[in-house]
């Protein structure tokens, strides 16, 4: 077998590999929307419900981050050595996002909340 031969064929499994390795890793993010329809007539104390709920969410990411962090720094150096430890390394940055998409959601609740209570504050007056 002639050396280009062999180069093709060793490109060749290392783009398979590749390719298999990022489909493998991790989960894709779902974040959440900013805006729902019905926010702005949702009372205060279900705005106040739901933002404790997104404080409880980014926490929980977090929370899941880390752990992430965590299991894919223990993973890269056996990773190195044998090839089966990087399929299950998450590298899609997932929780990020979803995080992001929550604090988005929590502002734009808040907002809301602020915009209503001014509404509530003009009509006393």
């Amino acid at each position: 077998m002639s050396k280009v031969k062999l180069w093709k064929k060793l490109l060749c499994a290392l783009l398979t590999y590749t390719i298999f390795i990022a489909g493998c890793g991790g989960h894709t993010a779902r974040p959440v929307d900013a805006y729902k329809p019905g926010d702005e007539n949702k009372p205060s104390a279900a705005l106040y419900a739901e933002i404790s709920q997104i404080d409880h969410e980014i926490a929980k990411k977090e929370k899941e981050k880390e752990d992430r962090d965590f299991w894919n720094t223990i993973l890269i150096g056996p990773g190195f050595i044998f090839t089966v430890p990087l399929i299950f390394m998450d590298v899609k940055e997932s929780q990020e996002t979803e995080i992001d998409a929550l604090q988005v959601r929590k502002k734009a609740l808040m907002k809301i909340n602020i915009e209503l209570k001014e509404k509530r504050s003009q009509k006393k007056s």
